[in-house]
């Protein structure tokens, strides 16, 4: 193991950090390092069961369910949701950020203040601006999987409960953004070069500095950018600093990559955080295609 910035900043010869919290450098963040957490309101009651892990946190205090492994930041907040068949969230709650999910596996049924629901399937997105109440459930025959952006830190205590009858006013609703409706995006430097070929797409966009595709279909926010950028075998992604802060989430396939220690393998759900003005490459030796979730914030 090296010493980065100290002796208490350990990294393993994978770029893997555990123990601490940084954000200076690059680093991975391996799912199978991450503890689930069943803490949050009813998870442990059947009906409302499920777990979640974080790989961006906040700091003590604030919504972070893996503290000595998640990259703390004060700026966004990255996790997993796992809902079990059969499952929802109780009543609904409301945030003081904007929460983001987008479904890896399964189907999704979301609820608002409007009473109509939504169903999101794989690669679908959620957008539920600040302040507007929300719940979901599971409403398929598979495990419902997801990703949660929160697009600023909350205190842990913070959410806000409500029955399933309790009656809102003047509340913003949820927007759903599928997959489907997002134009593949081929503007990135090399993007249509052999070796750097690649396309990406964006569910939300706005953030000044991302190099995420213009808005379209996309759900509009200042301060992150959540997109997906796919590689097929053999090609890679220019090594570039970027003005904003990155963090890539491997969700199919195999990503190659390199911190300093050698060549290193990212498998599904391991993430990558590039702190605004470094860099770090990426490459697919296949044999799948490489689909990478990516969440922008500015700098710490």
């Amino acid at each position: 193991m090296r010493s980065i910035g100290g002796p208490a900043h350990k990294v393993s010869a994978d770029g893997a950090i555990r123990g601490i919290q940084t954000n200076r450098m690059p680093r991975i963040v391996r799912f199978r390092d991450l503890e689930p957490t069943w803490t949050t309101r009813q998870a442990r009651e059947p009906g409302f069961m499920r777990w979640l892990v974080t790989w961006v946190g906040g700091p003590a205090g604030h919504v972070n369910t893996n503290p000595a492994l998640a990259v703390e930041s004060t700026r966004c907040a990255i996790g997993l949701m796992h809902l079990p068949c059969g499952q929802r969230q109780a009543g609904k709650h409301v945030h003081g950020v904007t929460e983001i999910y987008v479904v890896l596996q399964g189907t999704l049924e979301g609820f608002d203040a409007s009473g109509h629901p939504h169903r999101a399937g794989p690669l679908d997105c959620t957008y539920i601006p600040a302040g507007c109440p929300h719940g979901v459930r599971n409403c398929g025959t598979e495990d419902v999987v997801l990703v949660w952006v929160h697009d600023s830190i909350e205190r842990s205590d913070a959410a806000v409960y409500f029955p399933d009858d309790h009656e809102f006013s003047d509340v913003r609703a949820v927007e759903l953004v599928r997959f489907a409706d997002l134009e593949p995006d081929w503007s990135a430097p090399g993007a249509r070069a052999p070796g750097t070929m690649r396309w990406s797409v964006n569910w939300v966009a706005g953030l000044a500095g991302s190099p995420g595709s213009d808005q379209g279909a996309a759900a509009f926010n200042d301060r992150v950018s959540v997109g997906l950028t796919v590689l097929e075998p053999g090609h890679g992604i220019p090594s570039a600093r970027l003005p904003v802060t990155r963090f890539y989430l491997v969700t199919q396939g195999e990503a190659i990559t390199d911190l300093g220690t050698g060549a290193t393998v990212l498998g599904r759900l391991d993430g990558l955080h590039i702190p605004a003005g470094e860099a770090a490459p990426l490459r697919n030796n296949g044999p799948l295609s490489l689909q990478l979730l990516c969440v922008d914030c500015p700098a710490e």
